[in-house]
């Protein structure tokens, strides 16, 4: 038997968590038919099949299942090997992967790319928008910039600032409240479920209606339209020339704004400059994240 590839395993890895062939390519950043060959090379070295091919799509084998465990055994190793080998590195090139949030954070964060990239064009920068916190232990990111009161005490990082809240309407919608005693529309998250987040029941008890979204993003947008009123970031709305922000008796507390990385990273040039850089720049806005 010919030694196993790595790369095998992982997209095999990656299948087995994504569920199907085609959001494994697409979080691995390839085409089915690259997803496909590789788990085909696999079961040809093994001699097993892993999974059972159907129109409704791939059902992972015993033998699959019993190869999950391994595999991950292999991956975790692979990511040790990794991230010593970056914490070594001293030199300022090669990859380096950041993780932004919503709307918000991306915002903020690249006008301090714009100048990173000019400064240091040997650094290949990888910027990954999404909500979802990827695993910097896997190396899924090297650095992030999150806000949450509760980092994962494998990062190390530095709280930056406190991202503060208010509440903001449309200027037209603004003067329709203001003027005739008018209850809006509240726009909040759907991840609030049912009830009505504190905001809402402590300053606008008799709002008519509440809609809800997933997206920051999308509820900006509502707002800016004049749909409703909505508690967003300081730092996305007030230089916002359509938005305006409303007296409210309860705003909630603000998140903490962190720049974080793996403990085995934080000796690595390419990590280490790179934050203090970002930190630097942030601090420049310091009094628009906070609201002040």
């Amino acid at each position: 038997m010919q030694p196993l590839d790595w790369d095998n395993i992982r997209h095999f890895l990656h299948v087995v968590h994504a569920g199907s062939v085609l959001k494994a390519s697409q979080q691995l950043g390839v085409n089915q038919t690259t997803v496909s060959r590789r788990i085909n090379a696999l079961e040809e070295q093994l001699g097993n099949k892993l999974f059972d091919r159907s129109v409704n799509g791939w059902l992972i084998t015993a033998v699959g299942e019993r190869l999950i465990a391994t595999a991950e055994q292999m991956k975790e190793e692979a990511n040790t090997i990794e991230r010593f080998a970056l914490a070594e590195s001293q030199e300022l090139n090669g990859r380096l992967r950041l993780t932004v949030g919503d709307i918000c954070t991306q915002q903020l964060v690249m006008p301090a790319i714009e100048l990173f990239i000019k400064k240091y064009p040997e650094v290949d920068l990888e910027i990954l928008a999404t909500r979802n916190e990827l695993n910097l232990s896997t190396r899924d990111a090297d650095i992030a910039l999150r806000a949450t009161d509760k980092p994962p005490e494998n990062l190390v990082g530095k709280r930056i600032a406190t991202l503060a809240f208010a509440i903001y309407a449309n200027k037209k919608l603004f003067k329709k409240i203001i003027n005739n005693n008018f209850s809006a529309p509240c726009i909040t998250w759907i991840g609030d479920s049912h009830t009505r987040p504190s905001w809402i029941e402590k300053s606008f008890p008799s709002t008519p209606r509440i809609y809800r979204t997933t997206e920051l993003g999308i509820m900006h947008q509502m707002t800016k339209q004049g749909l409703g009123i909505a508690q967003m970031p300081c730092a996305l709305c007030d230089s916002d020339p359509k938005l305006i922000r409303i007296p409210a008796k309860y705003i909630e507390p603000g998140w903490g704004l962190w720049i974080l990385s793996h403990v085995d990273l934080r000796t690595t040039a390419r990590v280490r400059i790179f934050k203090d850089f970002l930190q630097h720049e942030l601090n420049k806005n310091i009094n628009l994240i906070e609201g002040v």
